[in-house]
């Protein structure tokens, strides 16, 4: 993966401010002020790491994160939004669009590059595991990012479904916690009840007997124990 990052910020100050910081710690900045822009950048290419302004002329941030998440191109780069709203519901609007982080308005800079470089490590981390994880009649494929149980392939997980499955997988038997889950999928501090929601979701796609065995533990979180 490249070290270019788009940044999509309409506002020309901040933009050459963004353009300066993220150049100055390693990456290689390009810009665009609008969506129709970004998204015309990203069918042609493949940033490392997107930092993305919600308010912008054009439209909603929001609908170049969503296509990305959508997208069978790069689902899983890192996205952190920039907004001027510190409201829970905005924030919980994002994360269900697949926000990775959110970072509140006038933007520290020094946090952003943490927070960059601390996305890019965990995505390298994922990448460099396994391709597959197995647990009985349960294989998790995650090149193909495919679910398969009993010979079955479960086809209509989400992007967020899928992750939460893997994490839970991954740690059983261990309990794990909603911020510990978080940590996992969303990779930031989501809105806890989120987990609650998605795992609903997941649980509902499942055939019976799978869904059983991923678990709620009052008070402590939950865990796969198949």
């Amino acid at each position: 993966m490249s070290n270019s990052v788009l940044v999509v910020e309409d506002n020309r100050e901040t933009r050459v401010m963004l353009e300066a910081v993220l150049a100055d710690a390693g990456f290689r900045p390009v810009c665009a002020g609008c969506v129709r822009d970004a998204e015309t950048y990203l069918e042609r290419h493949r940033p490392c790491l997107v930092i993305l302004d919600l308010a912008l002329p054009d439209g909603d941030g929001l609908d170049i994160c969503r296509g990305i998440r959508e997208g069978e191109r790069f689902p899983d780069i890192p996205i952190i939004a920039l907004t001027g709203k510190a409201a829970l519901a905005e924030k919980k609007k994002g994360f269900s669009s697949g926000v990775d982080q959110y970072l509140t308005k006038p933007i520290d800079m020094d946090e952003l590059v943490m927070w960059s470089k601390a996305l890019l490590r965990r995505v390298s981390r994922d990448k460099s595991g396994g391709s597959s994880l197995r647990a009985g009649e349960l294989e998790i494929d995650i090149k193909a990012h495919l679910v398969r149980y009993a010979g079955r392939t479960l086809e209509s997980l989400t992007r967020r479904e899928f992750q939460l499955l893997h994490a839970l997988v991954k740690n059983s038997p261990a309990i794990l916690s909603r911020e510990e889950i978080i940590s996992h999928v969303w990779r930031t501090a989501a809105v806890v009840n989120l987990v609650d929601t998605h795992l609903h979701n997941l649980r509902r796609k499942l055939p019976p007997e799978l869904a059983g065995k991923v678990q709620a533990v009052p008070g402590k979180g939950y865990r796969y124990l198949g």
